[in-house]
């Protein structure tokens, strides 16, 4: 190759680097207006019945997630189940993992009114909705029971558990023997003995006629105590006190919304949502309890942000 051969190519050289630059803005442009058509536009779908949608959510009793008297019975969000200054529900159970939920609009992963929320909205959105009682919610046959400050009723002295019910209920597990309880359900000690030939636990609650106990005292929530009036063979008759309850604002007529109490009596658990006439010193002329989960029949408060929608 000779100096002038040399000297040409060197003098063509910036002409094809600016070639290249020129055909590289070209395939951006060209790529750019794929990446707009084919994601850019998809994430302004919105969703309508059959699309596939993926969210976060936070869902809540009494008010929306942060507001003042919300409690939390269900999120997406590990930061939030794991914090302890946000105020859980009584059934909330912390999970190992958190992540987004995907579900099909119309569908039958999602509540009715979960998932009808979604309807209309693109991703990126965040709605919140209001769920009432009702069949759009967690819905169930009416189990409401109204009974009265100091109205007698009946417990067994000696409950039989599964193994599963006893280790629920106090963190332990029993095969063999018997096991000292130190507080039981009703407040009380007690013990448990093992039925090798069922596989059942018997545990019989050491309670005394005369005696008050603490069945429930959460600052949260509120406070319910037992008071033994008599013990006869097998059985026991007692009456609640309910105190310190959390007012919500969710009143019916006479009956006035608290902020759901759990007491475990025995094997059942029952969720006290409302009281009457509470007295000057805040204990309740009469409450109002339901037997199935607190999840049903219940108000929902869920704020939902919307990951993205396909289909």
């Amino acid at each position: 190759m000779t100096g002038d051969e040399k000297k040409v190519k060197k003098d063509r050289d910036p002409i094809m680097v600016a070639c290249f630059i020129v055909f590289l803005l070209a395939s951006c442009a060209v790529i750019g207006a794929f990446v707009y058509d084919e994601y850019v536009k998809t994430d302004n779908t919105l969703a309508t019945e059959g699309s596939t949608v993926v969210v976060n959510y936070n869902g809540a009793y009494y008010a929306y997630y942060g507001e003042d008297g919300s409690v939390l019975f269900d999120t997406t969000y590990f930061s939030v189940a794991n914090n302890t200054n946000v105020v859980k529900s009584n059934d909330f159970v912390l999970g190992t993992s958190y992540k987004t939920l995907s579900f099909v609009v119309g569908g039958t992963t999602v509540i009715t009114g979960f998932g009808n929320a979604v309807i209309g909205h693109k991703a990126g959105d965040t709605i919140k909705v209001c769920i009432p009682v009702g069949t759009s919610g967690y819905y169930a046959p009416d189990t409401s029971v109204t009974v009265t400050s100091g109205q007698t009723q009946t417990g067994n002295l000696v409950d039989t558990l599964t193994a599963t019910q006893f280790s629920d209920q106090y963190g332990a597990t029993l095969t063999q023997g018997t096991y000292y309880i130190e507080n039981s359900v009703y407040g009380c000690s007690a013990s448990a003995s093992y039925n090798s030939s069922t596989g059942l636990i018997d545990v019989r609650y050491n309670l005394e006629a005369g005696n008050t106990y603490t069945l429930v005292d959460d600052s949260n929530f509120g406070k319910v105590t037992m008071t033994v009036s008599s013990i006869s063979g097998t059985s026991f008759s007692y009456s609640l006190t309910v105190s310190n309850y959390k007012i919500t604002g969710e009143n019916d007529g006479a009956k006035i919304g608290i902020e759901m109490i759990k007491v475990t009596l025995g094997t059942q658990s029952i969720y006290i949502t409302s009281i009457t006439d509470p007295t000057s010193s805040g204990t309740a002329t009469s409450f109002e309890y339901k037997t199935v989960a607190e999840k049903y029949n219940a108000v929902l408060y869920f704020t939902i942000t919307i990951v993205s929608v396909t289909g």
